[in-house]
């Protein structure tokens, strides 16, 4: 759903400076006429992490000290947007918004998981992180509800029938973390991990086995987040890798995964 928010980019330089601005794997960059074009070329990657062999990182006292966990409440939505802005203000494609339009992507981007459209929420699974000394929304972890189709086909991640409204109930489908964010002044100090170790509790519970989450290529801090919590990258649907050895099972006949 962030792909809307990015925009290709103009920069009047030369191409000695072209040379050397810092590069995003987000975007693809061109040099024409005097002018430097990036253009985005948003890249997702999926990862999968096993709840039953789930091991939470040893986090931080502030992540206890300074913060209470508790489940996400309706009152919660208004104060999570400015959060999310905040959290994501250094990261593409956010990055490049101004504050105001970079607070709109965060309403938007929030409404439209807690409509549906990224599958329906996981209510148990949705937690908050809350500041002890005045109760301020200080980060949030949302789980939604995807199909549990192979996640190396296009569009598996996607409902293109809405599913039952008993699916969580009845353990369908394959619980995904769709947002994560903390703070600033809280992210680095296990608040996050915190986060994501109550809803992986509260999976657990309701029967499920997996969890898994997408992040953006060149967001290295969410990268290393789900690494240090043993998240396992999942192939790239468009590798080359992945589309020759999906033609040689059609070429030979085998429908095996």
């Amino acid at each position: 759903m962030i792909e809307q928010w990015f925009s290709t980019i103009e920069l009047p330089l030369t191409f000695e400076q072209f040379e050397q601005l810092p590069q995003n794997p987000a975007y693809k960059w061109e040099y024409f006429d005097g002018h430097a074009w990036l253009t985005p070329r948003p890249k997702m990657y999926h990862a999968l992490l096993d709840l039953r062999s789930f091991a939470p990182p040893i986090a931080a006292p502030a992540a206890d000290e300074e913060v209470i966990l508790r489940p996400l409440a309706d009152e919660d939505w208004q104060q999570l947007p400015p959060v999310f802005a905040y959290a994501f203000f250094r990261v593409q494609p956010f990055a490049s918004l101004t504050k105001e339009t970079r607070l709109q992507a965060a309403q938007t981007c929030l409404e439209q998981t807690r409509e549906g459209a990224e599958g329906p929420l996981i209510a148990d699974a949705c937690v908050v992180a809350a500041r002890k000394s005045d109760a301020a929304v200080a980060g949030a972890l949302l789980t939604t509800l995807i199909p549990a189709g192979d996640p190396l086909e296009w569009g598996s991640f996607k409902w293109h029938t809405p599913p039952p409204p008993d699916a969580v109930a009845r353990g369908l489908g394959r619980p995904h973390l769709t947002w994560v964010f903390v703070t600033p002044w809280f992210a680095r100090y296990g608040v996050g991990t915190a986060l994501l170790t109550t809803a992986v509790r509260a999976l657990t519970r309701l029967g499920y086995a997996e969890l898994v989450s997408t992040f953006l290529l060149g967001n290295e801090s969410s990268t290393l987040w789900h690494w240090r919590a043993g998240f396992r990258l999942l192939p790239y649907p468009g590798s080359a890798r992945v589309i020759r050895e999906q033609s040689r099972r059609l070429a030979s006949g085998d429908e095996g995964p």
